[in-house]
């Protein structure tokens, strides 16, 4: 039986050409790329990291896959409409952003890659408004709220920053997480490779992989840098996969993560029931499924209606 990492890598190996194929005739889908997708929500995450990549290494193609043309322009295949299944939800398109400032939105369940004009890319999460302005001699990302991960090409001629509020994160060539919650008046900053620097009330702080840190978003200071795992941080990145992974989260927090990803909501009966730990993967455009499994490890109930899903329903005796 393949082992976890041997099933990884074969998923980016057919994404990567899968990628390969889209690149080399944009305009249509290849054939059997919507049954690869329907086939597991997994695939549409892979395929966008593929493609991000693909521009990150500035086109190259291995021969055998497609013909090189250096007259034909990059462009990316939207997958919004290429599946009936988490594909469709997503509604992840890659775009190539002009240098002038430009506003990415999502609703809920829109995630999307975008691939930047200097060969950084980002994947913005559900429910997030940021806006965008790569230039020459500076590049900004003004995240206003919601989720993004950063895959930033160093450049020192021209700063890669990030702001959230009176905080800025300072790339120095690396991949990191920044989750602006504007309610909550936090932004959290998670390093999965490299280093940034956060600027917040007159001070910086270095972070560095594997670290993560919370930090007022009116410029106020880290409460702690947290170390984290590698698989700690696998879990925080699984929305980029179509992943809810759960390892002694709460209730509530899953339940505002899986409400981020779908119009189908759903409400706690019992508020007390938000404290409770959870652990487990699940699929994040699933909120039925989650429920239902919620509902038997806590012993109580989950009623799905076609507009909405009550848990914690006490059972009847």
């Amino acid at each position: 039986m393949a082992n976890r990492g041997d099933t990884a890598s074969r998923l980016e190996d057919e994404a990567a050409r899968w990628a390969a194929r889209i690149d080399a005739s944009p305009d249509t889908a290849p054939p059997g790329l919507d049954r690869w997708l329907a086939a597991d929500p997994v695939h549409a995450g892979a395929l966008l990291r593929a493609q991000a990549t693909l521009v990150l290494l500035g086109g190259a193609v291995p021969e055998t896959l497609v013909a090189e043309d250096p007259g034909r322009s990059r462009r990316f295949w939207w997958l919004g409409g290429a599946s009936a299944s988490f594909a469709a939800a997503l509604a992840a398109a890659a775009l190539l952003l002009p240098v002038r400032g430009e506003a990415i939105r999502t609703g809920i369940g829109e995630v999307r890659s975008v691939a930047l004009h200097d060969g950084s890319s980002l994947a913005v999460d559900a429910r997030s408004d940021l806006v965008t302005r790569i230039g020459s001699s500076a590049r900004t990302v003004a995240l206003n709220d919601g989720k993004a991960l950063f895959r930033v090409r160093h450049d020192a001629a021209a700063p890669f920053r990030v702001t959230v509020g009176d905080v800025t994160i300072t790339d120095i060539g690396t991949v990191f997480q920044v989750d602006a919650d504007r309610a909550g008046g936090t932004v959290e900053v998670l390093v999965s490779e490299g280093v940034v620097e956060v600027a917040a009330a007159g001070r910086t702080l270095r972070l560095a992989a594997g670290q993560r840190a919370r930090f007022a978003i009116d410029g106020g200071t880290a409460a702690k840098v947290e170390h984290v795992d590698a698989p700690a941080i696998e879990r925080a990145l699984g929305w980029t996969s179509g992943r809810l992974d759960l390892d002694g989260e709460t209730l509530g927090e899953a339940i505002a993560e899986l409400n981020r990803h779908n119009q189908l909501q759903i409400t706690l009966a019992t508020p007390a029931l938000a404290r409770e730990k959870l652990y487990g993967a699940f699929r994040i455009d699933d909120p039925a499924g989650f429920a239902q499994s919620a509902a038997i490890g806590l012993g109580t109930r989950a009623r799905v209606a076609p507009d909405a899903i009550t848990l914690g329903t006490p059972e009847k005796k």
